[in-house]
């Protein structure tokens, strides 16, 4: 037994040491994978269709907001119901305390001049990060509206969906 033991360490050593050489491998494949999807987005392909393509099965499916076609008409382009300004990131999860997946805020960073997203996940846990990629905050929430956030963080399969102060449609 003492054997057997000894030989089942050494043989999760050896995989564990593998998988550990590979990790670079997969962070480049991941970023590749990103530039392409960011590429894919720009040239007009639809998320649903890159989720498709992806294997990726969007959680949300009661998103009241998914059947809008014309962005013009969400409440998203209203930044007054999502970018709240100057509040710390304990107050942003006090906010987003019991909402559904989805909902989201931007807020000041404390770091100057940068801003933090606050979303519930479906799962119930807070993400916020810092993002640069953008013209600007609503380009960046417009495109996260129908544009899972799995492709950053895996345990994020969800979209910027209900700005935290647009009245719900029941």
């Amino acid at each position: 037994l003492e054997e057997d033991l000894k030989k089942q360490a050494a043989d999760y050593r050896e995989i564990d040491k593998r998988m550990n050489s590979i990790k670079p491998d997969l962070i480049q494949l991941r970023k590749t994978r990103d530039q392409y999807l960011l590429w894919l987005t720009q040239k007009g392909v639809r998320q649903k269709k890159l989720n498709e393509w992806l294997g990726i099965k969007n959680e949300n499916t009661e998103d009241q907001y998914s059947m809008v076609e014309d962005d013009e008409d969400l409440p998203h382009q209203d930044e007054h119901s999502w970018k709240l300004g100057k509040i710390n990131r304990l107050q942003a999860e006090a906010l987003l305390q019991g909402k559904r997946g989805g909902t989201f805020l931007v807020r000041d960073s404390s770091k100057a001049g940068c801003y933090a997203c606050s979303v519930v996940p479906p799962h119930g846990y807070y993400f916020a990060e810092p993002y640069n990629l953008y013209s600007s905050l609503k380009e960046l929430v417009l495109h996260y509206q129908h544009t899972s956030l799995v492709q950053h963080n895996d345990s994020l399969n969800v979209t910027l969906a209900y700005p935290v102060y647009a009245q719900q449609k029941r």
